[in-house]
């Protein structure tokens, strides 16, 4: 069983410090038993504890609450900035059901943040998914660090970079619905950079990235219970993924996989 303090330590190693940006893709549950926690909520408040006790009042903790609200399979096109949810963030949810956070507008990939750069961060948020104005443009410029929790190196934040770079297998998708703030509904169009459903060659795969950042020392990665955490600058990720696009232009996608194999 771990504690409050093995993760607090734990963060500490794998590089986090006061005053930090950090954003974190999660799967706590994997962790395995957690002393004080007896259930997800609580499990939930330790672990937003801890990285509080880390990052300090100055610090910025942003945590996706991905909701693909306007993509195709989504009807009624519907993105509500206080009650819409997503189905894979455990903690970002929490934080939208207590009411605590700033949360962005972005009725794809929304995320919830809460800190020193809360406002800034999610405020006025870019209609272009993946643009100058996007949580990813932002945590590039705020020298945010990437902190994954039982899970590799890959991160949404590296779409971003795609995006950046040109990669040839994603293309800029308009999409429209309706974005309810404080139950007051406005119309929307937004952009959303994806790759072809159709495309199984285009599917993400973050294994190869993940094995190359860790060779080079860009990821850190630090053991915790039954996983770990794995840690890297958004600057210095965009500079490798850069180099290494250069090389392998496919390295996160499945054609990539079957090219080396």
């Amino acid at each position: 069983m771990i504690t409050k303090g093995n993760i607090i330590e734990a963060l500490r190693s794998a590089g986090l410090t006061a005053g930090m940006t950090v954003f974190s893709h999660a799967n706590i549950a994997f962790f395995g038993p957690v002393a004080d926690a007896v259930n997800m909520s609580e499990l939930i408040d330790i672990m937003l504890a801890a990285f509080k006790s880390v990052l300090g009042p100055d610090g910025t903790l942003v945590l996706p609450v991905f909701t693909y609200s306007f993509s195709s399979d989504k009807q009624d096109g519907i993105f509500d900035l206080q009650n819409s949810v997503s189905t894979t963030s455990g903690l970002g949810n929490w934080l939208i059901a207590n009411g605590m956070g700033c949360r962005s507008a972005d009725p794809m990939l929304s995320v919830v943040a809460l800190g020193g750069l809360a406002d800034s961060l999610t405020r006025d948020i870019d209609p272009i998914c993946f643009g100058s104005r996007s949580i990813w443009a932002r945590l590039y410029e705020a020298d945010a660090t990437i902190c994954n929790l039982n899970l590799d190196s890959g991160s949404t934040y590296l779409h971003w970079v795609e995006r950046e770079l040109g990669v040839a297998y994603r293309s800029d998708i308009p999409m429209m619905g309706t974005i309810i703030d404080h139950g007051r509904p406005r119309a929307a169009k937004i952009v959303y950079t994806g790759r072809s459903l159709a495309d199984p060659n285009a599917v993400p795969k973050f294994e190869h990235y993940h094995n190359a950042s860790v060779a080079a020392g860009l990821s850190k990665l630090v053991p915790l219970g039954r996983g770990q955490i794995v840690a890297q600058s958004c600057r210095k990720a965009r500079d490798f993924l850069g180099e290494l696009l250069e090389r392998n232009p496919y390295i996160l996608t499945a054609r990539h996989e079957r090219l080396v194999d």
